[in-house]
């Protein structure tokens, strides 16, 4: 099968090696969910932000069974509000690779709107690419139903890549895991 034009873009981004990639954990997975970590790390691997956050909402034990954070970790970390200022500069003009980047983005929102801070919208500033969708394509499992490429987690695909996976579920781990399949999926390891 022929790989899509959209893939083949993804390639070529990941060569050109101007982007940054973006982690999140939250608090859930719904509607009321929030972030309370985030990393970002350039094309080279280093960091530029990594940070626990405070959500306005607790962190629930399944989700603190998932990540390790907890409420007690969290308690002087500073608030999304104080994060958004320091995210825009980082992102704008930039391609963002997330590894299920609608669901980091969704969840950006979601915790301004908790936050009561104004929408921003990060899709008019920067570019955004998800490394999942990508990888799915190259896995080439396609659903039945569908038709379309099956999401697979970061887990297979670092298996997939034979990356080794140092901790997983935290934002910096994941981000250096994604830019591993990244290049990868890019032919640049």
């Amino acid at each position: 099968m022929m790989e899509s034009y959209k893939l083949t873009s993804f390639k070529s981004m990941i060569q050109r090696g101007e982007f940054v990639i973006l982690d999140t954990e939250t608090t859930g997975v719904d509607g009321k969910s929030e972030i309370c970590q985030i990393a970002i790390v350039d094309g080279l691997g280093n960091v530029l932000i990594d940070t626990l956050i405070k959500p306005i909402g607790r962190i629930p034990s399944v989700a603190t069974s998932i990540h390790g954070i907890t409420n007690a970790m969290v308690a002087n970390s500073p608030a999304w509000g104080e994060i958004v200022p320091q995210l825009v500069p980082m992102l704008d003009g930039r391609d963002v690779i997330a590894y299920n980047a609608l669901f980091d983005r969704k969840m950006m929102h979601k915790s301004s709107e908790a936050a009561g801070l104004p929408k921003t919208d990060w899709k008019q500033f920067s570019r955004w690419w998800c490394a999942m969708e990508a990888f799915a394509e190259v896995y080439g499992k396609v659903d039945r139903y569908s038709g379309k490429y099956r999401w697979q987690k970061l887990a297979t695909a670092a298996q997939y890549y034979n990356v080794t996976v140092t901790t997983a579920h935290t934002a910096v781990d994941d981000c250096i895991t994604t830019l591993a399949v990244a290049r990868a999926i890019a032919g640049l390891v």
